[in-house]
């Protein structure tokens, strides 16, 4: 059974998918940055912030969302000038830790994962991240649904294929037979104003990473 999850959770929940994207997903960047840049259109889909015309991000509705790491998200979003996204991405770029451990950690307390500190190559401490509940599977086929079949994409799962898109994860679920298919969806789906937010995002990481 699919469990009620947002955005953020979802991607986490996949990005941490080691046995799925192999040895590479140690080594994934930002992993944590594009958790938080989901935690923004998390909170834009819920209708607790908007984007204008510019990408300024502005707090429309400052009601708790019940969830801790959202809420966090707010007050810091609140205290600052407001910003364009791209700038918000600068801000957490040296900012990643709090907002998105609190997301994994919101996993733990769902029953979702499990943590267990283990090793790699018998000396390099890493944590493994068990899905506990069966959830990957279930997300992984509503994605496939979605996007093999004809029909519309939903905002949240187009969201979180975006993210997934951006950090070359969406692939490993596909075989190579269905790469074509995937390929035109993706192409249609790039019109898509959420695909264009997080193209945004991912181009400002590219000009900080270049110094820019």
């Amino acid at each position: 059974m699919l469990k009620n999850l947002s955005i953020p959770q979802e991607f986490v929940l996949l990005a941490l998918d080691r046995e799925t994207h192999k040895i590479k997903s140690m080594f994934r960047m930002h992993v944590a940055l594009y958790t938080i840049m989901a935690c923004i259109v998390e909170l834009s889909i819920n209708g607790n912030v908007t984007f204008e015309n510019d990408d300024t991000v502005r707090i429309s509705n400052s009601t708790s969302t019940g969830e801790k790491y959202l809420d966090r998200l707010l007050e810091i979003i609140a205290a600052e000038k407001p910003k364009k996204l791209k700038k918000w991405v600068s801000y957490f770029y040296y900012r990643q830790g709090e907002i998105y451990k609190m997301v994994v950690e919101s996993l733990v307390d769902k029953g979702v994962l499990e943590i267990e500190n283990t090793e790699f190559l018998f000396f390099v401490p890493v944590k493994k991240y068990s899905d506990v509940a069966n959830t990957r599977n279930h997300l992984v086929e509503k994605i496939r649904a979605e996007l093999l079949e004809q029909g519309n994409v939903e905002e949240h799962t187009l969201a979180l294929v975006s993210f997934l898109n951006t950090k070359n994860m969406l692939n490993d679920y596909f075989s190579d037979y269905e790469q074509k298919t995937l390929k035109q969806k993706l192409e249609i789906l790039r019109k898509e104003d959420i695909f264009k937010k997080i193209r945004t995002v991912d181009i400002a990481i590219q000009n900080l990473e270049s110094g820019l």
